[in-house]
């Protein structure tokens, strides 16, 4: 979950910051998700150990029911609207940022990449202490007005958008139909206001960010305190989130089950058609 809260490296959202909890389950099948990630490119057949892992979950619970759908935010629920280091640059000009996107770019990833030594978490509360560093290390400013003015930009609908248009209305189907929904991810306390601000927020029975369960994706914690706020066994849980590290092994450590959007899911229609709820 980087941007200033969301544009994606391609590797910080996998970064562990975190102590991956070790059970029986992942232990069995972590190696094997490492396999399929490596081998997919070069033709792996993902249906063969989508079935292979439904078969192994079987044997330790019985028939799989999904009871609750937990799902990630940012790439999987929603998007920045536009590539971050143009907001930085856009916003930034009028306070004397004068590096190019390419720029900001590569010191917003070198910035990102290093460890954050105030905490072992990046986002505590509001995340203000880390988009600091990362912002005036990105565009070399540290303006706090700039600062502000950017911080504030990525809680509106501005900022963000749907991954998928239709996700309402099948949230709303899978409700109705007695599936509870949560959001989890690596975020801090603005994602409360931004999913008010995308009108979303009444979708979801309930919320787990990073910054207020004190754990980020991988831990398992996370998944099983929004299994907890949902009142549901974790076994009953699926969560859907694009990143293979910290949504599908940190959920399946957790014992839930895991999908990973844009690879063995494409869109909420077919997240519920695998429920085994129509819209």
């Amino acid at each position: 979950m980087a941007v200033m809260s969301g544009f994606r490296l391609l590797s910080s959202k996998s970064r562990s910051v975190a102590p991956l909890v070790k059970s029986r389950r992942s232990a069995l099948y972590s190696s094997s998700s490492s396999s399929a990630a490596v081998v997919a490119d070069d033709g792996f057949d993902s249906g063969t150990y989508l079935k292979d892992y439904a078969d192994y979950r079987r044997s330790l619970y019985g028939e799989i029911t999904h009871k609750a759908l937990l799902v990630d935010a940012v790439g999987t629920l929603v998007l920045p609207s536009q590539p971050m280091a143009q907001i930085y640059r856009k916003i930034g000009e009028k306070y004397g940022v004068e590096y190019s996107e390419e720029e900001i770019l590569h010191r917003y990833r070198r910035a990102y990449s290093q460890p954050w030594g105030k905490s072992r978490l990046r986002y505590v509360n509001d995340g203000r202490p880390f988009w600091q560093y990362i912002v005036s290390n990105s565009t070399g400013c540290d303006d706090s007005q700039y600062f502000e003015e950017l911080y504030n930009y990525y809680v509106t609908d501005k900022a963000w958008h749907l991954c998928d248009p239709n996700a309402g209305e099948v949230f709303k189907a899978l409700r109705k139909s007695g599936v509870k929904l949560a959001v989890v991810s690596n975020f801090d306390t603005r994602l409360r206001p931004l999913l008010r601000a995308l009108n979303c927020d009444d979708w979801f029975d309930a919320v787990a960010v990073s910054a207020e369960v004190a754990a980020e994706k991988p831990n398992p914690t996370i998944f099983l305190k929004a299994c907890e706020l949902l009142d549901v066994k974790p076994e009953d849980a699926v969560h859907v989130g694009d990143d293979r590290r910290n949504d599908v092994w940190g959920a399946r450590d957790a014992g839930c089950d895991a999908w990973l959007w844009g690879s063995d899911v494409h869109s909420f229609k077919e997240v519920a058609q695998r429920i085994g709820v129509q819209v």
